[in-house]
């Protein structure tokens, strides 16, 4: 009896392993739609606008396995892990950064792939190792400052990515930060979207999943999911947010502050496989 109840368990598990490994693959004609109608998403494009690697990290093997890189304008145009699991560089590239100053409602992002606001002078890179970059832009008004710094964390196999906002002026501004991904995960447009407070998170059933979760900032807003690849209105940030299966969606996360004369507000924010 024994013998044969361990037989069985180890069916059972085999069967588990094998599911979890499983990969579900859209047909091509419906894939191609998807990617198709990505395109049709695409916003206004400035000169400035890319999703050229220029930056690259690669860390770990196995399951620790990660490999993302970063434009000159701070996106995260490529992330992978593990080895062959791509969540990002799949179709219309959509990763970056938004906010809203809600004083005068105008808009400033750059979502890669997806468009820009045309708003924003030429990125500088200020320092960059094997490791991490950090990359500062100013908004063409002059007004604000973004800097951001985006780390590898080899040994969790996830992306640190810190943004600190400056508010240039002597006055005060009521500001609305933050950071968006169109998730394709395992290289498939159509997949499960949901959220929690800190979490923002994308999943192809049987298959892998990407998280963009909220570590520090003064106020988060909350984690995001939304039924559209594009990146949010951020100063309407709620209008395609939603959940969902077997939809070509996306992930952000976003923090209401009030930045006072010269002040800075500072976000820290990790992307992981799981």
């Amino acid at each position: 009896m024994k013998k044969l109840y361990a037989i069985f368990m180890c069916v059972a598990m085999l069967g588990l392993a094998a599911h979890g490994q499983a990969v579900r693959r859209l047909d091509p004609a419906t894939q191609q739609a998807r990617l198709d109608l990505q395109k049709k998403l695409v916003g206004n494009q400035s000169p400035e606008s890319t999703t050229l690697c220029k930056y690259k990290f690669i860390s770990g093997s196995g399951n620790t396995y990660m490999n993302f890189c970063v434009t000159k304008n701070g996106n995260i145009a490529k992330f992978e892990s593990p080895s062959k699991q791509e969540f990002i560089q799949v179709g219309t590239i959509g990763e970056g950064y938004g906010f809203c100053d809600y004083d005068t409602e105008t808009e400033y992002y750059d979502y890669a792939g997806y468009g820009d606001s045309g708003n924003w002078l030429a990125a500088t890179t200020v320092s960059s190792s094997s490791t991490s970059v950090k990359i500062s832009r100013k908004t063409s008004d002059g007004i604000y400052t973004l800097t951001q710094t985006i780390t590898q964390n080899a040994s969790n196999a996830l992306a640190e990515v810190t943004m600190a906002l400056k508010n240039n002026t002597s006055s005060s501004h009521h500001v609305g930060l933050l950071r968006y991904a169109d998730v394709d995960a395992s290289g498939n447009p159509d997949n499960n979207f949901d959220y929690s407070y800190r979490t923002g998170f994308g999943w192809d059933e049987s298959g892998y999943g990407l998280q963009l979760t909220h570590v520090s900032g003064f106020a988060l807003n909350g984690g995001f999911s939304q039924i559209v690849a594009s990146g949010p209105n951020p100063c309407q940030i709620f209008e395609n947010v939603g959940n969902g299966q077997a939809i070509d969606g996306s992930i952000f996360i976003e923090y209401d502050m009030e930045l006072g004369s010269g002040k800075t507000g500072t976000t820290v924010d990790t992307y992981k496989s799981f």
